[in-house]
């Protein structure tokens, strides 16, 4: 009902507009007779001076002979052409024109228009803006990260905050930046080897894959602090190969698959990438490894960067509970958004497996499983890597 009467008050308001300037009474004048009208009257006024005697005869016919300079010129004016409508005819074209306004306007709202639709007041603005369901969280990820580095400018000493920080860096695919994080851990806590490798890790993932000597040196640093530390030792070892010393790194590899903790979280990807690069370069090296355990659950990957444990999340940083659960959150979803876009990357997978398994959500973990498991339909190795991921995680269906 409001909509419809805002609806007549503006139609009413433009057919007003222009049926005024045409019904308005008095119409244009005419130039010529209102200037003689003028004169004539300055004539008269000349007349009464002259019979009255206050102005001097000279000054009032001086003053006449200027008013009929003046009339004459006027008179040679050329007429206005043609003639305006009659007073009725303008009315009448007045209100056609009003008409036609309304009723056009009418006309095509009712053709065109949609009053069925809700309005964009506040309300709708904000509920379309909200976001529609948990899978949107990624939206908000920077805006909780730049949170969580607002926190450690004012509590710089906070070990898990940095740790924290580095991992959603890492998670969003900013590896300096998370190198530079989990460096800031390790110089805050220097006997846990944790800190150190993964920022050896984050540098190589910013090298594109290449153990640089910056993450060299990180990896190293991991190993003073534990010796066993293995995902230290898998990378010294690819160190190792890439200059070319194929055997060492193979030897490296091999040594650290037979010491391997029973039940360790990455020894069955570790065999299996050693396993198929042996066969690759055709070298049989089945006699150097261990037999792997019997009925062991395969695990998740060779050693890379961790998503937080729960006891880590709840420590990081001096967030409120609400505010790092919604960040954790918007990083995992932010990496399986990027998975949806490059879904051929199965250590993405493996990782977004075991965030969602951290995380305490073992269906979201399962439904990773399924869409790794359907990008890599192609190539059942990598399927059965993923499986055997899965299984060292603990993915229900794997």
């Amino acid at each position: 009902m409001i909509l419809w009467i805002v609806l007549t008050l503006m139609i009413a308001l433009a057919a007003v507009g222009l049926a005024i300037p045409l019904i308005r009474p008095g119409g244009a004048l005419d130039r010529r007779s209102t200037s003689a009208g003028v004169l004539k009257a300055q004539l008269a006024d000349l007349d009464r001076q002259a019979e009255a005697g206050t102005t001097p005869a000279e000054d009032i016919a001086a003053l006449r002979l200027e008013i009929e300079r003046r009339a004459l010129a006027e008179g040679v004016e050329p007429a206005p052409k043609g003639r305006p409508l009659g007073e009725k005819a303008l009315i009448r074209l007045a209100l056609g024109l009003a008409a036609v306004v309304a009723l056009g306007g009418a006309g095509l709202y009712a053709l065109l228009g949609r009053p069925d639709l809700p309005g964009a007041g506040p309300r709708s603005a904000a509920a379309a803006a909200a976001p529609a369901d948990a899978a949107h969280a990624g939206a908000d990820v920077q805006a909780m990260i730049v949170q969580l580095e607002g926190q450690l400018r004012q509590t710089p000493e906070d070990v898990n905050g940095w740790r924290m920080l580095g991992w959603s860096y890492f998670q969003t695919g900013r590896f300096a930046e998370a190198a530079e994080a989990y460096g800031r851990a390790g110089a805050l806590e220097p006997g846990n080897a944790e800190h150190y490798s993964a920022q050896g890790e984050a540098l190589v993932q910013a090298g594109g894959g290449q153990v640089t000597p910056a993450a060299l040196t990180a990896f190293r640093s991991a190993l003073r602090a534990d010796p066993q530390d293995p995902r230290a030792r898998y990378f010294i070892a690819v160190e190792m190969d890439q200059r070319g010393e194929r055997e060492a790194a193979m030897t490296a590899w091999i040594d650290l698959i037979n010491s391997a903790p029973e039940g360790a979280p990455w020894a069955a990807e570790v065999r299996t990438f050693v396993e198929d690069l042996a066969r690759e370069r055709g070298v049989d090296i089945s006699a150097r490894l261990r037999p792997a355990p019997a009925g062991a659950p395969p695990v998740a990957t060779a050693p890379v960067a961790p998503g937080p444990t729960a006891a880590q999340v709840a420590e990081a940083g001096a967030m409120s509970p609400a505010d790092r659960q919604a960040m954790i959150q918007g990083m995992v979803g932010g990496l399986e958004e990027r998975l949806r876009t490059s879904p051929r990357d199965r250590d993405g997978w493996v990782r977004l497996m075991r965030a969602r398994m951290v995380l305490g959500d073992s269906a979201a973990a399962t439904a990773a499983l399924r869409n790794g498991m359907r990008a890599f339909a192609d190539s059942p190795a990598e399927q059965a890597a993923l499986t055997e991921a899965a299984r060292g995680l603990g993915v229900p269906g794997a």
